[in-house]
């Protein structure tokens, strides 16, 4: 389906809110102070006593004008590495370096939005959905708290995208974007220039709304095979058929392209940081998604429930290479969906004690076909064709014993089961194509159990143990070359956390901070270690231990005439090891760090933004290395009338990094430069009516 098909698509108009929808319109921003509460812990609990490292971006931080990717903003949380080659190219996170098996896409964490469960059976997250620009919240849980949705021991995205629906605002609201950034890149010495329109419109009643956003990119990229450009389009309605029960549903389309220019040496990287080898074999990846989804929430005296389904069919197309040796095209179609329930009751035990108890179930569906051929010899036979077919369901349930402003205990049980069957055949250069034969089923328990202790209003400590786990994917099972079985076991995480949380309230500034020190155990990782004659296999191997510090203290001063002043530091310190396998765990850096300043008046906001990225080791061996960094962002910001101005500059001071680092690499090629200096601006026009 086309672009200019879109309308075609089932508009049936969709998506759902979060649980409680009695939350504040005050837009909700860690950097303001605000009493954020937290909807993702299953239970509304206000930020600062959560047990764990979980921060919550608002509105102000997600739609900074800066970026048509969430990358800047998460990347301002301790433990949180998102990389993309090419700004709004391809995609990984690493939350406490989770994703490290990952070369490429997001897996190994939850993708939730307005309650809906995006993250696929397989694993996958197809966090290239959001535009940060019309997302109204995020929720960041690190670690195997994100395991309260099922496996997966990485962390959580939960994001809603609409405000709480309240019936009080009644009218029609619209909404403009335009953006425009240099790349970093030339041609014929002249700046590539990248671009952004939007368009947001919501009419709203009593009790009722629907929405429409779009947002359409051109980036053409700092590297020669490097662009990228998106469409996407979704439809929102939410009505109320009674005062306490809320339905919404969601449908949209999206369509997008991002080139894969390939790893350089660290050589060329500084020679030629703009040449691509994928360029010869104009590799990049076509992609389309279609989804449709319809949820109900309810809200009665002392209890809630919800249920949200989610369906989505993609298209994918994918030239790939970097040399004669490493080039082919692979066709991938896939449907997958989710459907998830909850219920939470909360009942009073005395007039200081309150007993909440409630039940989850997840249940996701997806289907995949892949063929893969030889992108110079397209006549003969594939390569591989596969059929995979995963089915995951995960139940929980919990109870929270809660005394007001005193301590709150949290235990969690859960358990998840998934089954992959996937049938093909292997090109193994033989006259005829050999069989293939994939049974994958896994059984796991995710406990969680907290205890948070609140010594005054205004100082919390908790205690955490979690458990969660990630599967091996079908790839890793089954080595295609030889067609024999890895028979791998998922990897299974325990992790011990500590957390402390507190504010100063004065009469002209307030001081909020958070430190959260964790360690890891993993079981049954899943490694490359060498086997016989220097050979190189996937195997489950014990020793792998993760442990780090993470904190961040912001401030937030009142001048005079309605200015303010905001200063926030963050940093962490990673003491990750691999015993039997290498000393350091490539692709960590062994430390980072930032800071940011916003001053503040009525019309303008003036932002200071800085990142540093230690050395990261490539290798297992830890002979190569990649160097650290560090990089400046500056932003202006000039609200007149119903128009808001933004001009900034990202790496301002021209500073030469990777943004995509090739963890052992095959050849030695490691790096994917990132741009130097950029220049960014921005105009948004909002109308209500």
């Amino acid at each position: 389906m086309r672009w200019r098909d879109a309308f075609i698509v089932g508009v049936a108009f969709f998506v759902s809110i979060q649980l409680t929808g009695q939350e504040s319109r005050v837009q909700l921003d860690t950097l303001h102070m605000a009493s954020a509460v937290v909807q993702a812990l299953r239970i509304p609990t206000p930020v600062q006593r959560t047990p764990g490292a979980l921060v919550v971006l608002g509105a102000d931080q997600l739609q900074n004008g800066a970026s048509p990717d969430i990358e800047d903003a998460i990347n301002s949380i301790p433990g949180v590495k998102m990389e993309t080659r090419g700004i709004g190219g391809s995609r990984r996170i690493q939350m406490r370096s989770s994703g490290l098996r990952s070369p490429f896409a997001v897996r190994n964490l939850h993708l939730l939005c307005n309650g809906f469960v995006l993250t696929g059976a397989g694993g996958t997250s197809p966090v290239e959905l959001w535009n940060p620009q019309f997302l109204h919240r995020l929720e960041v849980l690190l670690g195997p708290t994100g395991a309260i949705f099922g496996g997966g021991y990485g962390g959580a995205l939960v994001a809603t995208s609409l405000t709480p629906f309240d019936g009080l605002n009644t009218g029609t609201s619209l909404q403009l974007l335009s953006r425009v950034n240099t790349t970093g890149g030339s041609t014929d010495e002249s700046p590539r220039l990248a671009s952004e329109t939007g368009i947001s419109i919501m009419g709203r009643k009593a009790t009722s709304d629907w929405s429409l956003q779009s947002t359409w990119t051109e980036n053409p990229g700092y590297r020669d095979q490097e662009s990228n450009q998106k469409r996407n389009l979704e439809l929102h309605r939410r009505w109320k058929p009674q005062p306490n029960v809320l339905h919404h549903m969601w449908s949209g389309l999206f369509q997008a392209s991002w080139d894969l220019p390939g790893s350089l040496t660290a050589e060329q990287a500084e020679s030629n940081p703009s040449n691509a080898p994928g360029r010869a074999y104009d590799a990049r990846v076509e992609r389309e998604r279609y989804w449709l989804a319809w949820s109900r929430t309810a809200t009665n005296a002392n209890a809630k429930n919800g249920l949200w389904a989610f369906g989505q069919a993609s298209n994918k197309y994918n030239p790939f290479g970097t040399s004669p040796f490493y080039q082919g095209l692979k066709e991938e179609q896939e449907i997958n969906g989710s459907v998830r329930w909850w219920r939470g009751e909360t009942r009073a035990l005395n007039t200081n004690t309150t007993l909440t108890w409630d039940q989850s179930a997840i249940g996701r569906f997806e289907q995949v076909h892949i063929d893969e051929d030889d992108l110079l010899a397209p006549g003969d036979n594939p390569r591989y064709s596969l059929e995979s077919t995963s089915q995951a369901a995960w139940v929980g349930s919990g109870i929270r014993l809660e005394a007001t402003d005193t301590w709150i205990f949290d235990m969690q049980w859960g358990v998840e089961w998934l089954t992959r069957n996937t049938s093909g055949l292997f090109d193994q250069q033989a006259p005829t194509m050999a069989a293939y034969e994939e049974l994958y089923n896994q059984l796991n328990w995710a406990p969680r159990i907290s205890l948070a202790h609140s010594f005054n209003s205004n100082q919390h400590v908790a205690i955490q143990y979690a458990e969660g786990s990630s599967h091996p994917n079908t790839f890793e099972l089954v080595d295609p070359e030889t067609n024999s079985f890895a028979d791998l076991n998922s990897e299974l995480a325990q992790t011990w956390e500590l957390s402390w949380k507190g504010s100063h309230v004065a009469p002209e500034m307030n001081v909020q901070w958070a430190f959260n020190a964790y360690h890891q155990t993993i079981q049954d990782a899943i490694a490359t270690v060498e086997g016989e004659n220097d050979g190189l296999y996937l195997a489950n191997v014990e020793g792998l231990r993760m442990k780090g510090l993470e904190g961040s203290i912001r401030t937030h001063c009142i001048l005079a005439s309605g200015k303010s002043l905001e200063f926030e530091v963050h940093g962490n310190i990673n003491r990750h090891q691999f015993d039997r396998v290498m000393e350091q765990l490539p692709g960590t850096p062994l430390h980072t760090a930032g800071a940011s300043l916003t001053y503040r008046n009525r019309i303008l906001q003036l932002k200071w933004n800085h990142l540093w990225n230690d050395r990261t080791a490539l290798n297992d061996q830890a002979t190569a290395w990649a160097p650290a960094y560090h990089r400046s962002d500056l932003a202006l910001s000039v609200s007149k009338g119903q128009s808001l101005w933004r001009l900034g500059l990202r790496n301002a001071f021209d500073a030469q990094y990777s943004n995509w680092l090739q963890i052992n690499a095959f050849g030695g090629k490691y790096f994917n430069p990132a741009p130097g200096r950029t220049v960014w601006a921005s105009w948004v026009y909002r109308i209500n009516r």
